[in-house]
């Protein structure tokens, strides 16, 4: 069994901290993701979370918890264990010392099991296994890097998705998220200076998505790297540069999206959307 403190939480716990453990006979990366989802929702410090990953059997968790009885108050568990006999003996012990649980995993595998009429397989770290999902993965994050900002314009007509705009949108972590996701992702820089490919006019328009950010957004990168300029000169450039932007993405013919108050993964659902409904 391996013992993680993650980022919201640590060894620093007190007795009056809640502290949530995420079970699982896997990495727990996907019961960890919900858990911290859910604990951002509270203020900095309020909810601490450990990992117990990679477990065999259930004894280790009564071990775990029979060495630290002392150390937490407010405890629950969020558990992603695949095998449904370690799940059982797990929820088992739990419910002996009386630590509210929730099972992330065996409710979905059933309704799952019931809409395939398959058998599911319970085996811990499936969903890590090498298989077409996870080899396209490899493919796209190796075409983000080799295509990330304007590189190799000839393979442009091989992605599945276009992100084009100017520097400070958001294109290249946008792009990196789409790729771990599966996607072929390119991004071409609309500086005004950058020459743009010819290839990105081949590419179908319903592929390619222009990020446009606030000048406010923008000024505050360039700042740093504008020596000798006063704000209201970087200001101008930067209301030039956009205004040279928009005639491209128009010229383009692609939609255009607003990167601002949106996080990557808001800006990835909405391309994710329009891509996968055409």
């Amino acid at each position: 069994m391996k013992v993680t403190f993650d980022q919201l939480g640590g060894e620093g716990a007190t007795r009056e901290d809640a502290v949530v453990f995420v079970i699982s006979d896997a990495l727990g990366d996907a019961a960890q993701s919900v858990v911290i989802s859910a604990a951002s929702q509270f203020s900095d410090g309020a909810v601490r979370v450990v990992r117990l990953s990679q477990i065999k059997s259930a004894d280790e968790v009564r071990d775990y918890f029979e060495a630290h009885d002392e150390d937490f108050v407010s405890t629950a568990v969020f558990h992603s264990i695949a095998d449904t006999v370690l799940r059982r003996s797990v929820k088992a012990v739990l419910n002996e010392r009386g630590i509210t649980s929730v099972d992330i995993l065996g409710p979905v595998v059933q309704i799952l099991a019931g809409l395939t009429g398959e058998t599911p397989r319970n085996v811990a770290s499936a969903h890590h296994r090498v298989d077409s999902r996870y080899l396209r993965r490899v493919a796209a994050m190796e075409y983000f890097v080799d295509h990330d900002n304007g590189k190799n314009p000839q393979d442009l007509g091989e992605a599945d998705v276009v992100l084009v705009g100017l520097t400070g949108s958001a294109k290249s972590p946008l792009a990196m998220h789409l790729s771990f996701l599966g996607y072929k992702v390119a991004s071409v820089s609309l500086d005004p200076g950058r020459k743009v490919p010819e290839e990105l006019a081949k590419v179908d328009p319903k592929r390619v998505f222009g990020l446009e950010a606030t000048t406010d957004v923008l000024a505050t990168a360039r700042m740093r790297d504008a020596e000798g300029q006063q704000r209201h000169e970087v200001l101008a450039a930067i209301e030039a540069a956009q205004e040279g932007a928009r005639r491209e993405m128009g010229r383009l013919g692609c939609e255009r999206l607003s990167a601002d108050n949106k996080t990557i993964e808001e800006l990835a659902s909405d391309i994710i959307s329009k891509v996968e409904s055409e």
